[in-house]
């Protein structure tokens, strides 16, 4: 697949450095080494860096990405709704961006009648990471957890740069636009039916798919993604709670139902075992 162009490359790099540990290391070593990923930006205005915390952040996101992905490719086989039998590693972006815009003066084309490469193909199989929770509305895919969203839009072929890409994202609306050999379109310019919070969404290019990913600034289920969609049914979500997705609070809550629940069941089976030897010893013809 065009997401997976680089596997042989880091297969090699993990060959050549026999761990997992080892090879992350090399990677954020690069990361130190050649370019600005460690670095804090000044100020606002700054275009070395990032803000403080931001860095951190997209390792985390990027993290939980994948860590989910293992639960939709669970829910997947239980539905027997497979994707595809490709590959069992899931997608790497090629391109993370924050606040990038397209260099262009050209007006944007809104594009709303585009389906010999817009829309996604009848006969093409659906990838159910890109709609779990969630809904395919044709021109974009999105799947939701408690606490954020995910957004696959596709793009044409001549889309390959982060550069042709123009995200903004605002606390109730979403606008898309590419700028692409054929002329410049808004591929999404809608509202949604809940707040985000823009500072910690982010946004990458990913193969043929734009993929924004928005942090929900309530947990909640939405019933829609933009407010112009029809409401999905929401009986059919499934709300299970990854421990990833909780809070530190809420671990150390979970953790101790589990002890006490341990507890619970030890000292039950230490009762259970008192009884049958009391009842044993009460049948014992030499009592």
């Amino acid at each position: 697949m065009e997401s997976n162009k680089h596997d042989r490359l880091f297969l090699e790099i993990l060959k050549e450095q026999r761990s997992i540990v080892t090879f992350l290391d090399s990677v954020f070593g690069f990361l130190y080494r050649c370019t600005d990923f460690f670095q804090h930006q000044n100020d606002s205005s700054g275009k070395v860096g990032f803000p403080g915390g931001v860095a951190n952040g997209v390792v985390q996101k990027l993290f939980q990405r994948y860590e989910n992905q293992i639960h939709y490719e669970k829910q997947a086989a239980i539905l027997g709704n497979m994707a595809s039998n490709e590959s069992d590693v899931p997608s790497a972006c090629q391109e993370i961006v924050l606040g990038v815009e397209a260099d262009t003066t050209e007006p944007f084309k809104v594009e709303t009648s585009s389906p010999a490469w817009r829309k996604i193909e009848e006969n093409q199989e659906k990838d159910v990471r890109e709609m779990y929770n969630g809904d395919d509305r044709g021109t974009y895919r999105w799947s939701q957890t408690i606490g954020d969203i995910d957004v696959f839009i596709p793009v044409t072929k001549d889309i390959q740069k982060a550069k042709q890409v123009n995200v903004k994202i605002d606390p109730l609306h979403l606008w898309v636009a590419t700028v692409g050999h054929d002329g410049n379109f808004v591929l999404i310019d809608q509202t949604f039916p809940h707040r985000v919070i823009p500072d910690e969404c982010l946004w990458s290019l990913d193969g043929e798919y734009v993929q924004v990913n928005l942090e929900k600034k309530e947990e909640c289920w939405w019933d829609r993604l933009f407010s112009s969609d029809p409401p999905i049914d929401t009986k059919k979500i499934d709300t299970v709670i990854m421990t990833s997705d909780l809070s530190q609070e809420e671990h150390m809550k979970v953790e101790e139902l589990i002890v006490n629940q341990g507890r619970r069941q030890q000292f039950s089976n230490v009762c259970l075992e008192q009884s049958l030897e009391d009842k044993n010893s009460s049948q014992s013809p030499f009592s």
